[in-house]
């Protein structure tokens, strides 16, 4: 490691450091100060938040055998990928900005090389297991009946292994590839992603709408026998439902477009724009990631307050009626 220091404003001082495969400014102001100081307590509180309530619905969903559908391993993995970030990866973004602020170059090194590591691989997995996610949401309504016999927990779970390998090898990528090279080929899949997630849901809700015009058809036309109301009324409960669950996913989409993004374009303006040591670009940078560990934080919640099974679930581990 080396630590090398540049010429500075008075006002502003800066030095380097250098760990690894990168080199980072190393600002002294009192707003890098207050914005650093402000990022270790939030995400401190945000670490621990995810990593109860990822890993409540983690367990919750292996300790209940009746909840292991397809759908449920995907969410599973999901949580578990939030699990990490805000387990590992959160924790150690506090310790490498509070050896930044201790000028303790060494931790610092340390510390931001097991952030970006944990962050990179659990961020770029949970963006392909969403897809999976929305992916199988559209199946299940479109392939209807032949939904289970094509969609099998042994090939989601096949399918989440290989996006782990792929994130894994991305990440580990970045020791042979430049920053530049590493940031466009993340940062692309993941909008891959996002613009497939965005591209299904559309044809989820072309789907549900076609469902729900059939439904009223076949309501307005039934001879009202006890048996065909009874089986309109079975359809109508499991349309509801499914839009229920492909809602939540779609809002927790959401979440993340709007705290990715903007990530993304900070990112993007302090390797290809901004120069390194523009100091409001690394403090837009810092504010932007403790918005993506509030919302691994904010994950749980959502499909907690959503979804009955998963809160009954979770009740049933800590012995509440």
């Amino acid at each position: 490691m080396n630590v090398s220091h540049s010429s500075s404003h008075m006002d502003s001082p800066v030095s380097s450091v250098t760990c690894l495969y990168f080199t980072a400014p190393i600002f002294e102001s009192s707003a890098t100060l207050v914005v650093n100081v402000m990022a270790c307590v939030l995400n401190s509180f945000f670490s621990i938040c995810s990593s109860v309530g990822n890993i409540l619905i983690v367990i919750g969903l292996w300790k209940t055998t009746s909840l292991q559908t397809p759908a449920n391993v995907l969410l599973g993995w999901f949580a578990f990928c939030d699990f990490l970030l805000g387990f590992l990866a959160g924790p150690a973004f506090v310790v490498f900005k509070a050896a930044e602020m201790a000028r303790s170059f060494e931790l610092y090194c340390v510390s931001r090389f097991a952030y970006e590591f944990c962050s990179q691989t659990a961020l770029n997995a949970s963006f392909v297991v969403l897809t999976f996610m929305s992916i199988d949401r559209y199946l299940s309504l479109h392939l209807h009946l032949r939904y289970r016999e094509v969609v099998t927990k042994k090939r989601i779970t096949t399918a989440v292994f290989i996006a782990w390998f792929l994130s894994l090898s991305m990440t580990v990528a970045r020791f042979w590839v430049d920053n530049q090279t590493f940031l466009f080929i993340t940062k692309s899949t993941n909008f891959i992603c996002l613009f497939i997630i965005v591209l299904v849901y559309l044809k989820i809700l072309v789907l549900v709408q076609r469902h729900q015009q059939q439904i009223m058809e076949q309501t307005i036309s039934s001879d009202h026998s006890f048996d065909r109301r009874g089986s309109l009324r079975s359809l109508f409960t499991e349309v509801a439902r499914f839009k229920k669950y492909a809602y939540t996913v779609a809002f927790v989409a959401v979440l993340i477009v709007a705290c990715y993004v903007p990530t993304t374009v900070v990112s993007f303006c302090k390797e290809y724009v901004c120069t390194k040591e523009l100091e409001h670009a690394k403090i837009l940078y810092t504010l932007m990631v403790t918005f993506v560990f509030l919302t691994t934080a904010l994950h749980p919640l959502v499909f907690i307050c959503r979804t009955s099974e998963v809160t009954d679930a979770i009740k049933r581990i800590l012995r509440i009626k």
